[in-house]
Parts: C-alpha cells; sequence; structure tokens
C-alpha cells in the first residue's frame, strides 16, 4: 500500500505523520526545537531546526515503518508570519525572526501613520501588526541596514522549506497573507507594501496555490528524508486552515476552535467578511482576518484569543501550583454554571490589555475561581463567534480541538455560553491530516480538498448545549460585555 505524509512545521517543534494512501493513520514523529529571546520583546529561531526537525521526523517515521518506498507525496502545514531573510544562494543572514517578535513596535506606528489603519487591513487581511514581516522588514532597513542589504530573498517558513526540498522558491496564499505582501483583491502581490518595504516582487516567492505539485524532492533533500528522489511535494498552507481542513470544518459556516496555549478560530465563508474597525483598536483584539481558502470557493475568517489556554496554564502556575490541571477540572465541575456571579477577563481581552477576576464576594471558594478562569475564557470565544455574525457570516457548526478537548468539562462551557453545538474530533492530529488533504488532493488520489477532508475526519464526539446553562450564560454574557472595556 502506497503512503503519504502529512507534516506540521510549528512554533516549538515538527510533527510528521504517516497517512496510507486512503486515509488511515499509521504513525507520527516528533521533535522540538527552542525559541531565543535575545531582547526585551524579541522571538527568534534557528531556521535549521525547522529544516533539522522536518528530515529527522521524515526520517524516524519512514524507516519504523519501513515505507521510504511507497510515499507518494508530502505536503506541509506550517507556523504564519515568521520572517527570514536569505542571501543570493537562499541561506540565512540572521535568525528567523518568530512571528511572536514585537521588535517593530515603533516602525508600525510610523507605517500606520503613512497608509493609515484600514488600508493594509482591506488588502491583505492583516492590520500593521509588530509581528507581520512587513513591518519586521521595514525595521532592518531602518535599524540594521547592513543585514538588510546581504538579504536578496525574504521568507516566512513554508517558501524557505519548499525552497530546501524541492529548490523551487514558493508560497500559498493562506501564508502570504501574514506577510503583509498579499492583495487579497488581485489574488497576487500587494504593490503598495512591496514598494513601502523597499523591495522587488522578484525578492519574493513565487505564489503556488495549496494542492498544487511544487516539485519533486531534490536528490539531496531526499537523502536527507529517506526518501527517494523526486517524490512529489505538494504546496502546502497555515496550521490553522490545515487544521480545518483535516478537521472537516470545510462548508460556509462551520468553524474549527483551535484551543491551544492561545485560542484561535478559523471559520469557512462564502464571501470575504471584514469587521468594523474601531478607532481605538490595536493588536489581535476582537478583529476579524480574513484570507483565501484553499478550498475553492470558500474563504477563511480568523480570530484570536491570545491568552486563551494560557489563562488556566498562568492560574495553575501561579495560584494553584500543587494541583494538577485534571484536580482543577474536577474542582470546577462541581460549581454550578456562572461561578456565582464571578468573572474573570483573560489577558489581553480588554482595552487596558490585563487580566482581572471581577464581582468577587464572600460565597467565592477557590473552585469558584477555578470555574470562572475555564468560563471567562468561553465568553470570550463568544465574543468571537460575535464578530462573525456581525460581519455577515454566522456559525453553525464549532469544531473544538487542541489542549483545551483534554478537559472533559471545557467543551462542554464553550457550548453551553455560544449555544451552539460543539463537536470533538476523535483524532487529535488535525494539521497533519489537513496536510495529507492537500498532499492526497495534489497527487490526484482525491478529486476535491473537500472529498479528502471526508476520508480522514473520523469519528466525533457531539456536545450539545445544556438549556438550562445557556440561559444562566446568555444572562451572564450581557454584564461580561458591560464589564470587559472596563477589566
Amino acid at each position: 500500500m502506497d503512503h503519504l505524509l502529512g507534516i506540521d512545521v510549528g512554533t516549538t517543534g515538527t510533527k510528521s505523520a504517516l497517512f496510507t494512501e486512503d486515509g488511515r493513520f499509521v504513525d507520527i514523529e516528533y521533535r522540538a526545537y527552542p525559541i531565543s529571546y535575545p531582547e526585551k520583546g524579541w522571538a527568534e529561531q534557528d531556521p535549521e531546526d525547522w529544516w533539522n526537525a522536518l528530515c529527522g521526523t521524515v526520517r524516524a517515521v519512514v524507516k519504523r515503518n519501513d515505507a521510504a518506498e511507497t510515499v507518494r507525496s508530502l505536503s506541509l502545514s506550517t507556523q504564519g508570519g515568521c520572517l527570514v531573510l536569505l542571501d543570493g544562494r537562499f541561506s540565512p543572514v540572521y535568525s528567523a525572526v518568530s512571528w511572536m517578535d514585537r521588535r517593530a513596535g515603533e516602525t508600525s506606528k510610523m507605517l500606520l501613520r503613512e497608509i493609515g489603519m484600514n488600508e493594509l487591513y482591506k488588502t491583505c487581511g492583516w492590520p500593521v501588526a509588530d509581528s507581520l514581516p512587513f513591518p519586521t522588514i521595514c525595521w532592518f532597513k531602518q535599524k540594521r541596514p547592513g543585514i538588510f542589504k546581504k538579504a536578496r530573498y525574504f521568507a516566512s517558513t513554508i517558501d524557505y522549506l519548499n525552497y530546501l526540498l524541492t529548490g523551487r522558491f514558493a508560497i500559498d496564499y493562506t501564508n502570504l497573507a501574514l506577510t503583509g505582501f498579499l492583495d487579497l483583491g488581485k489574488r497576487g502581490f500587494s504593490e503598495r507594501t512591496v514598494e513601502i518595504a523597499g523591495i522587488t516582487k522578484d525578492n519574493l516567492p513565487e505564489i503556488v496555490p495549496s494542492g498544487t505539485v511544487v516539485g519533486g524532492l531534490t536528490a539531496k533533500a531526499a537523502k536527507k528524508l529517506g526518501l527517494p528522489a523526486n517524490v512529489p511535494v505538494v504546496s502546502g498552507a497555515h496550521d490553522r486552515y490545515c487544521e480545518s481542513i483535516g478537521a472537516g470544518a470545510i462548508n460556509a459556516g462551520d468553524c474549527v476552535l483551535g484551543a491551544g496555549t492561545s485560542w484561535v478560530l478559523l471559520a469557512a465563508a462564502s464571501r470575504l467578511c471584514f469587521h468594523k474597525a474601531r478607532p481605538d483598536e490595536k493588536g489581535f483584539l476582537r478583529s476579524i482576518f480574513p484570507g483565501l481558502h484553499p478550498i475553492e470557493g470558500l474563504y477563511g475568517l480568523m480570530t484570536v484569543i491570545p491568552h486563551g489556554g494560557n489563562s488556566l496554564k498562568w492560574f495553575r502556575d501561579v495560584l494553584r501550583p500543587e494541583s494538577s490541571f485534571e484536580l482543577l477540572n474536577g474542582e470546577a465541575s462541581g460549581i454550578r454554571a456562572g461561578s456565582d456571579g464571578l468573572m474573570f477577563f483573560p489577558i489581553s481581552s480588554s482595552k487596558s490589555g490585563k487580566g482581572a477576576f471581577l464581582h468577587i464576594d464572600g460565597i467565592h471558594t477557590r473552585a469558584h475561581f477555578t470555574r470562572a478562569v475555564y468560563e471567562g475564557v468561553a465568553f470570550m470565544n463568544r465574543v468571537q463567534l460575535d464578530l462573525f455574525r456581525q460581519a455577515g457570516s454566522t456559525v453553525r457548526k464549532l469544531t473544538m480541538i487542541g489542549g483545551g478537548t483534554k478537559s472533559s468539562l471545557w467543551p462542554g462551557i464553550v457550548a453551553d455560553v455560544g449555544d451552539i453545538p460543539v463537536e470533538v474530533p476523535e483524532k487529535k492530529e488535525a494539521a497533519c491530516a489537513g496536510a495529507w488533504v492537500l498532499a492526497a488532493f495534489g497527487c490526484g488520489l482525491c478529486r476535491t480538498i473537500r472529498e479528502g477532508s471526508g476520508l480522514v475526519g473520523g469519528e466525533k464526539t457531539l456536545i450539545e448545549p445544556v438549556k438550562a446553562n445557556a440561559e444562566i450564560y446568555r444572562k451572564a454574557y450581557d454584564v461580561y460585555l458591560d464589564c470587559l472595556d472596563h477589566a
């Protein structure tokens, strides 16, 4: 039987998953790599770590399953928004600047004065954010001109790895959006931001749509991966889009909630939708980031709760270091819905950017505080769902994946607070599964990406909202919104 590889190159590590040609999961290998913080607000990685982890995990999982001669194609799911400066030989001239990096803060303010709050947002779907490669390139031009002059090409994670795999410098639309150089309307490069950055389109990767063959493995890459030369490498996608495909959220109105350190929602929509910008808008607070979906005729609408799962980790590490997450989960389960009025606001959810507990009363125990954390993040998730609705795209089905699903409590609270059914897939590697779908589509094993998504979907647990709880949370949500920007 033939096999395909779905590879997820994430922020802290890479997973390479081996699947059969009909979508059955076989095996997976993981390798971690570090993030360095050389100065306050900076976050960097060694791009060679990505490459070595990709090669090492593929080689290990293929060898363990004696599958080297049966791999038919591979595709990548990757973190987006990183920046790798390359010389004329495609060698890095500086560390990879992570999407978490904030060195370009002052540069972003200058760019905002030049191009305005909404111009870039309406063009590529993302605002002038500190972390995007566009303002970071401008920062290098201003603050590190020597390094800027050495750079011939400006890459992100997926195009850098595509080049090492195939010799072709190529990026897909979902990852291009997070560079700040996409023009959504033209489905090409934004001439405005390219010009402001002081570069040309020749310095940027070729656009190859997701699901299209980039090229075959070079002999050098094949040797590193333990595979034959010329195995097709199919253009992949940003990890959130791969997750949505792997989790089966493939129709307008479907939405995937990636409940990890941050909580990210990606809704599928039949048209581009933008949020209405506010004069006090900053960062990722209550914003929709629209993009071009790998599935023809669909668009992706992304929102972010920066401190979603991290809220519970913070609470445990700082206030309950002696407690396991299982203990916290059981403790919170013993408190009724609404936490008797106690409310938690995650960091970065309000205008102040600070987190808070509000409405503390003498009846509240530490178990109330625990449940309030679960509920506070779920309330912010409801805020994101409302953003979609206000922009004209209603979410009908919510699929929850990631670390938050390890809790037997949290998916139910999300369903009750949002008054929406929540599906929890049995299969956990949604990003790798989505990359498999693109690999299968690219080499002709399925006729459409939708068809491929159905092959890897698997069983799901459906959690319906409890009517009594949903009514309690409906009233509490109105109070939550009133307090949100004063927390």
